[in-house]
């Protein structure tokens, strides 16, 4: 097998494996996530990786500009006074989970003082949620203003 044909193969899988997580959380026997599991780690040594993860990297199917759980999205989202960057990727450490990276060019009072969150999120979020009204949600709950109220 090809890396084309696993990447196509990857293109109609990947969407398939996130919507049978986020319908049965928690189960397992993902046959959707199984196979493109197997089939990364039974073909990244002779398409050239250096582990699974790495070819599992290289053909998840990606998007930007919208978040989505189909592919690994990145996207710029803007709640009030913020505007933070966000990653999106499902199944990137195991197969129940979503990772979220915020980022943002200063600290964000009440989520991270550094510019950065990470966040692992339960795929069965994504049954009442989608990973936009998620981090909307966190950066609507932060305080209107920085400005220090003394009364």
């Amino acid at each position: 097998m090809e890396l084309d044909e696993v990447r196509k193969l990857a293109a109609e899988l990947f969407p398939q494996a996130v919507a049978l997580a986020v319908a049965n959380p928690g189960q397992s026997g993902n046959a959707a996530y199984d196979r493109l599991h197997s089939l990364c780690w039974g073909n990244f040594e002779r398409l050239g990786f250096n582990c699974m993860a790495d070819l599992f990297d290289e053909v998840v199917p990606k998007s930007e500009g919208k978040l989505t759980l189909d592919s690994w999205s990145d996207a710029e989202i803007t709640a009030e006074a913020w505007t933070v960057r966000v990653h999106c990727r499902s199944f990137y450490l195991g197969n129940h989970y979503a990772h979220l990276e915020l980022r943002h060019k200063g600290p964000l009072p009440g989520v991270t003082e550094t510019g950065y969150r990470s966040i692992f999120a339960p795929l069965a979020i994504f049954k009442r949620a989608t990973p936009e009204s998620y981090v909307r949600s966190i950066l609507d709950a932060l305080p209107k203003s920085q400005q220090l109220s003394l009364f």
